[in-house]
């Protein structure tokens, strides 16, 4: 279906740009014709080498390292050959250091190991900041645009870290891996994870400052956990996603995509405490402020409702 699909937008694609074309042509040859000639000819010369440019660079690019469930020894040792081969250019591992007198599976888990924690950071930034837009902005439709957006720009930056998914075929590959482990979950137990293991602390955070945040508002503090449940969710899932993508990009074999997805949520629940304590007063600091104005524009329009009787 997305094959079929794409071809037919690139189809409607094409017949755009000629149309463009044409209409660029009729514009300049009312000028003089030689002129539109040699603007056509231009970008026509700049559009091909583009093509060229993007087409060589897919085919220079190398083939993703696979490891079959039934590969013989053989096999194995030559995949751990290219897989240390290719760690080993990876920039990001220039300054880490490894005993080459290791056995070469070794110095490769090390390498991953590495990778991990260079990974780690870029994972959790990208869960604080789907908290955040996702508990104060409360759209769900636009909400789950950005949740979107922000988890396929995120696997294609923690593959960037492990640069082991050097092409736009084996990417794909891992965005089809990821989607597979992540869609074995439901958001049902997603939220109830959530709701039994992190509602006491939600409620101990907004009890220490929804009293002094808004006074005689304490009703509205369902408001606000309802913003710290949502977002705690989508942050959840979040991390739940990059600690699935280090799995398939981290690993020699991958292991069972139900143990992964265990796994990654055992993992996630461990940073989700510090995830909301870090963002939680934000929340309840905006939405605070939200009612606080609301509740002065009230008081002013009922005012000069007054006056002007």
């Amino acid at each position: 279906v997305l094959l079929g699909l794409a071809a037919v937008l690139g189809l409607l694609f094409i017949i755009f740009v000629i149309n463009q074309f044409i209409l660029l042509y009729q514009f300049l040859s009312l000028l003089h014709p030689i002129l539109a000639i040699i603007v056509l000819s231009v970008i026509g010369i700049g559009i091909l080498y583009f093509i060229y440019s993007i087409t060589k660079q897919l085919l220079k690019s190398p083939k993703v390292l696979e490891l079959e469930d039934d590969a013989t020894e053989e096999e194995y040792e030559e995949y751990i050959d290219k897989t240390l081969d290719l760690l080993k250019k990876n920039p990001r591992l220039v300054n880490f250091e490894v005993d080459e007198e290791l056995p070469k599976q070794e110095q490769v888990e090390l390498y991953f190991k590495e990778l991990d924690e260079l990974s780690m950071p870029l994972i959790k930034q990208n869960a604080n900041a789907i908290f955040l837009s996702t508990a104060i902005s409360q759209n769900g439709s636009l909400d789950s645009l950005v949740v979107l957006f922000s988890l396929l720009r995120m696997v294609w930056q923690i593959a960037r870290i492990y640069e082991t998914r050097p092409s736009l075929a084996s990417l794909a590959k891992l965005y089809r891996q990821v989607a597979s482990v992540v869609l074995m979950a439901r958001t049902i137990e997603d939220a109830d994870l959530i709701e039994y293991q992190l509602e006491p602390l939600i409620t101990t955070i907004v009890g220490e400052s929804i009293a002094s945040a808004i006074p005689g508002m304490v009703p509205i503090a369902n408001l606000v956990v309802s913003s710290l449940m949502e977002g705690a969710v989508n942050s959840f899932l979040t991390m739940r996603v990059g600690i699935i993508t280090q799995d398939f990009l981290g690993h020699i074999r991958p292991t069972d995509k139900h143990n992964i997805r265990r796994s990654a949520s055992l993992q996630s629940m461990k940073f989700m405490g510090s995830i909301i304590k870090d963002n939680s007063k934000v929340v309840v600091k905006t939405v605070g402020n939200a009612v606080r104005k609301a509740g002065v524009g009230t008081a002013k329009r009922w005012f000069n409702f007054g006056e002007s009787k």
